[in-house]
């Protein structure tokens, strides 16, 4: 099958270092999956990334472009293909660099981006463009923060995903759940359930059913959302903590951390509200976020 006719994985390039660390973590996972790279740079004239702008040795529309082709090939040189190679296009676009991403991501596996640098990966992260990507486009979104590599070949540090019951943690589940087979990784499933200390406290049942509810929970969702003949190392883990802050310890031992758009309790208004904002942000490993309805 060819990469024309497959799901690639769509890397976000502009130059910046944290484009470069995207573009590893694709190289692995397509490898993993057996799927092709896009490498996509989008520019304009009047919102260039910065390296495409210090490349220009004219600033004229050939010299922009050739600067941004440039740009391209030099962040996928710095980047070692994997042995075996994998298929690999390069995308140079005339376009928002944003709206190149969300409009090619639509017949893309994942879409994977930097946190770091001037360009389009910054602005990702900022509401307006967190809010084209992340509540218009319904495919996995994979941010990688910084240089995520844990030295080990295979990566075998646990999968993190975040449960809460609602459609779209359960889609978190299942992608999760994919990817950990695939990696052959444990998958860490946690909920998270707050109980605050009130001078006037209920009995000590009160905080043993809470803790009951949440195991309950997350065994709920596990018999609705995986099959029970895959082969996984599965942890259901039920936590006395926020939402936002379960996760991100979990994740400092972790290679990837899975989380919904939308969720109830802890986990509401995940897009780029308290909690995915708070794991995009601070993840020290790769943050999926992903949307109850998957193409």
């Amino acid at each position: 099958m060819s990469a024309e006719s497959r799901q690639g994985v769509l890397v976000g390039i502009d130059g910046s270092p944290g484009s470069e660390a995207a573009l590893r973590w694709a190289y692995s996972t397509a490898q993993l999956e057996h799927r092709p790279v896009i490498a996509l740079l989008g520019w304009t004239a009047d919102g260039l990334p910065r390296g495409v702008y210090q490349a220009a040795v004219n600033a004229d529309y050939l010299g922009l472009t050739k600067a941004a082709e440039q740009i391209l090939h030099h962040t996928i040189a710095r980047v070692p293909m994997p042995d075996p190679p994998i298929e690999l296009r390069q995308v140079v676009v005339e376009q928002d660099p944003v709206d190149a991403l969300v409009h090619k991501a639509k017949n893309a596996a994942m879409t994977v981006i930097g946190t770091s640098g001037s360009g389009f990966a910054h602005r990702v992260l900022a509401g307006s463009v967190a809010h084209q990507l992340l509540h218009q486009h319904t495919g996995p979104v994979v941010v990688v923060r910084g240089d995520d590599s844990s030295g080990q070949q295979p990566d075998r540090r646990p999968i993190v995903v975040g449960v809460d019951g609602s459609d779209s943690s359960c889609a978190a589940v299942r992608w999760a759940a994919d990817q950990a087979i695939a990696r052959e990784a444990p998958l860490y499933l946690i909920n998270a359930y707050r109980v605050y200390i009130a001078p006037f406290a209920p009995p000590t049942e009160y905080f043993v059913s809470l803790h009951q509810d949440a195991e309950r929970l997350l065994a709920d969702t596990v018999t609705a959302t995986l099959d029970d003949d895959l082969d996984l190392d599965l942890h259901l883990i039920a936590v006395d903590d926020s939402a936002s802050r379960a996760l991100l310890l979990a994740a400092q031992d972790a290679q990837l951390l899975v989380v919904g758009t939308r969720g109830h309790g802890g986990f509401a208004e995940l897009v780029l509200g308290s909690t995915a904002h708070q794991c995009v942000l601070h993840a020290p490993c790769p943050v999926a976020v992903l949307h109850a309805q998957q193409p």
